[in-house]
């Protein structure tokens, strides 16, 4: 069984205002011709397939018409689950009808209802034969099972349960994965996918590095603070843990292993979409070949699209430079210490390289300024929420009301981040 491993679509969304919605569309034609070409059974797309809960009419466009490519007129099994970026009745609602073909479109954990046709399917070399919450079990031509166990993005909110403080959300997201893990046999194919947040182990935060794709320091920073494991949309790697021959993630922007030995695998954004986070990431498709001992191989194929590039320097002048240095990326630059720069010396370099993305100009007095200002990415919600207090009342908050609000934030923060 070979499968194609992709995530974080994110279609429709911007860099720094500029639509990057054509670069999707090429990313995803390479996608399907990686499908193609490897002849792959079941496409996995492990959410965030738009940007917004209420994508645009060309974002939804670009991903009908992607998944049905994908399809391969009913030769090719298609999942998509939600990630937290979407809404999740939205996306089943297409499922009346893409399910008739091999397209699964799943939103929320449940039963998904198998629609075929005994004559048309009868020369499809795959085709769904059995569903249940959580699960669905397909069958190759030659006999070869595979269950696809499925978790779309998982809140209390979106699973309609009430949170228990008594059970740690990982213990949560593992009752849920288990409704589809429990389908899994010794002679069946066994497949996980799920859209959450966890952390990498300590080696792999020490070096992570993937066929010579290296984090930054900052992506390593970002994705490994501890912090995140108190947090309610934390999950702790153990939860992961199956009978899974290979585990498809998405949430992290990054084309990285969780457990190698598992085979739990993030497989990143189709393109990089933030200069902070993902800036210089080469991005990745995951075809594995899977039968019922466990993983045979795994390739992972960069995408041709354009990096992202941030830059620091002092002088227009060298912001000239890294721009034409950098052609074929998209550029960011932060000139910092200038003396003088007028508008119209940064119109003209705007003008002569379209590759600009932003340019910002930090004056020697404004970044004295900004030294004293503590920006509210840099603090915890709790922290954020303890100084709104001291500011409106003098005293800190009440513990019983900074934990409810945290509660509340968390659950918040998770369905719309």
């Amino acid at each position: 069984m070979r499968i194609l491993h992709t995530a974080d679509w994110h279609l429709g969304c911007k860099t720094d205002d500029m639509p990057r919605i054509d670069e999707q569309r090429d990313a995803l034609k390479q996608i399907v011709n990686i499908a193609k070409a490897k002849d792959v059974d079941i496409v996995i797309i492990a959410g965030d397939i738009y940007d917004s809960v209420i994508p645009s009419s060309e974002a939804e466009d670009l991903f009908y018409k992607t998944v049905k490519e994908l399809n391969n007129n009913g030769n090719t099994m298609v999942i998509a689950i939600a990630g937290n970026h979407d809404d999740p009745k939205r996306l089943s609602n297409a499922s009346v009808f893409a399910n008739n073909y091999g397209i699964y479109l799943i939103g929320q954990l449940e039963k998904v209802e198998i629609l075929n046709n005994p004559i048309s399917d009868a020369d499809k070399r795959i085709r769904a034969i059995e569903s249940g919450k959580g699960y669905i079990v397909f069958e190759k031509n030659n006999g070869e099972k595979a269950v696809v166990a499925y978790l779309p993005y998982p809140s209390y909110y979106r699973l309609n349960e009430t949170r228990d403080n008594s059970i740690s959300y990982s213990d949560k997201v593992k009752e849920w994965l288990s409704y589809g893990t429990k389908r899994f046999s010794h002679d069946t194919v066994n497949i996980l996918t799920t859209h959450v947040l966890t952390r990498y182990n300590n080696q792999h935060l020490r070096h992570v590095s993937d066929n010579n794709n290296t984090l930054s320091a900052t992506q390593q920073e970002f994705y490994g603070l501890s912090v995140l494991e108190n947090s309610m949309g934390f999950v702790s790697n153990d939860a992961l843990y199956s009978d899974a021959h290979y585990t498809a993630l998405g949430h992290i922007h990054g084309c990285v292993p969780v457990n190698r030995e598992r085979n739990i695998h993030y497989s990143g954004p189709i393109i990089n979409h933030n200069f902070d986070i993902a800036s210089e990431s080469l991005t990745k498709v995951i075809v594995a070949d899977l039968n019922n001992t466990g993983l045979q191989r795994i390739e992972k194929i960069p995408l041709d699209v354009k990096l992202l590039k941030k830059f620091t320097v002092t002088s227009l002048l060298q912001a000239e430079i890294v721009c034409r240095d950098n052609p074929d990326a998209w550029i960011k630059v932060e000139i910092e210490n200038a003396e003088r720069i007028t508008i119209d010396e940064i119109k003209a370099l705007r003008t002569k390289y379209r590759n600009l993305v932003t340019l910002a100009v930090i004056t020697k007095d404004a970044k004295n300024t900004k030294k004293d200002l503590v920006s509210k990415k840099d603090l915890t919600n709790a922290e954020i929420f303890e100084n709104f207090c001291i500011r409106q009342t003098g005293s800190p908050a009440d513990p019983e009301v900074k934990e409810l609000f945290l509660s509340l934030m968390s659950e918040d923060l998770y369905e719309t981040d």
